[in-house]
């Protein structure tokens, strides 16, 4: 996926996909190039969790103007996706990102959020912070909108690009990462993550999953 031949813009990536690739490289090409989705628990949950703000609305009060489900694009960036709540107050809008789990600071749903400040900048609006809305917790919490994560977020987009454009997937990160990912199954990290290993010399003798307690 790259920039059309004889255009000026770059090819369009969701904003999910700068979460997906903060988060593992692997994950992000099966997602968004490969086409694979496995639910789990936390996904389902979090399909849940973003019922209310799935549903287009919009509500005044004090001032403050609330729009869900906005749909947001940077031309510059070829970014596309939907805000989960936007509150705007004159010029200031301030994004709000519903994740079903804790909060993790500096994690990769901040560049989630980043990605969305950056749609909401190029369309005209002051955007100093946003919110992660933990569900798990049942609170924000707020992210700074500076101009170093608004670089984590242009260098991260021409980084997806060049993912998807490549004819090889990543190698796995087979760390802690990987045992509650959904995409486990599809992954396979203990062979795709580069390292070498001889087979198991009987394939069919069956082999215990751990051990029992009777």
């Amino acid at each position: 996926m790259t920039t059309p031949a004889g255009g000026s813009e770059p090819t369009e990536i969701p904003l999910s996909a700068l979460e997906h690739y903060a988060y593992c490289h692997r994950q992000t090409a099966l997602i968004h190039l490969e086409g694979v989705w496995t639910d789990s628990a936390d996904t389902v949950r979090g399909d849940l969790s973003h019922r209310l703000v799935d549903l287009p609305g919009l509500k005044r009060r004090a001032g403050v103007t609330t729009i869900r489900s906005l749909p947001v694009a940077s031309t510059t960036h070829g970014l596309r996706g939907i805000c989960d709540v936007v509150e705007f107050t004159g010029q200031t809008a301030t994004p709000v990102e519903y994740k079903v789990g804790r909060y993790q600071p500096g994690g990769p749903a901040d560049l989630q959020l980043a990605g969305q400040a950056l749609c909401l900048i190029e369309a005209g609006f002051d955007v100093p912070l946003g919110h992660i809305y933990s569900v798990a917790e049942r609170r924000r919490h707020p992210v700074t909108i500076d101009t170093d994560i608004l670089t984590r977020v242009t260098t991260a987009a021409h980084a997806i690009r060049a993912l998807l454009a490549s004819v090889r997937l990543p190698t796995a990160r087979n760390d802690s990462r990987c045992r509650r990912c959904s995409l486990r199954d599809d992954c396979l990290p203990d062979i795709t993550d580069g390292h070498h290993r001889r087979p198991p010399t009987d394939l069919f003798t069956p082999k215990l999953l751990g051990p029992w307690r009777d």
